[in-house]
C-alpha cells in the first residue's frame, strides 16, 4: 500500500539541478525532466556516497566519487561496463496541488503522476 508523504514544494524543484528532499530519515535526490519529477535515495548503489554531491550533464546523473552515471528518467546504470544490478532504485514521485509528494512505503516502478 502507497504511504505519499510530501517532501517539498513543487516552486524549489529545479529542471538541471540535484534537489536535495528528506522524508523521515530517507534522504532523497528529486531530478526533473521536461517537468517530469524523478525520486531516488541519496547514495549511489557502488559504495553509498551522496549523490546530491554529484552533478548532471544533460540526462545523466554522474556520482561524484567513482564517477558512476545513471539515466536520470530510469536511474539505469548508464557507464562503460553494463550493470543493471547496479540501477537506482526509483520511488514513485507525484505532483499534489503546490507539492511534490513521494511513496516512502518503498522503491517502486511507479512513473510520476499529477493530480489537482
Amino acid at each position: 500500500m502507497a504511504e505519499w508523504r510530501c517532501v517539498t514544494n513543487a516552486s524549489e524543484i529545479l529542471e538541471g539541478r540535484i534537489n536535495k528532499a528528506r522524508a523521515g530519515n530517507l534522504n532523497l535526490i528529486l531530478l526533473v525532466a521536461d517537468g517530469e519529477v524523478f525520486a531516488y535515495a541519496d547514495a549511489c548503489p557502488h559504495e553509498g556516497h551522496a549523490l546530491s554531491r554529484g552533478e548532471l550533464q544533460a540526462d545523466v546523473l554522474i556520482c561524484a566519487k567513482h564517477f558512476w552515471e545513471f539515466e536520470i528518467r530510469t536511474g539505469r546504470h548508464v557507464s562503460r561496463v553494463n550493470r543493471p544490478q547496479c540501477n537506482l532504485k526509483p520511488f514513485a514521485a507525484r505532483r499534489v496541488a503546490d507539492g511534490i509528494e513521494i511513496d516512502v512505503s518503498g522503491s517502486g516502478e511507479a512513473a510520476d503522476e499529477e493530480e489537482n
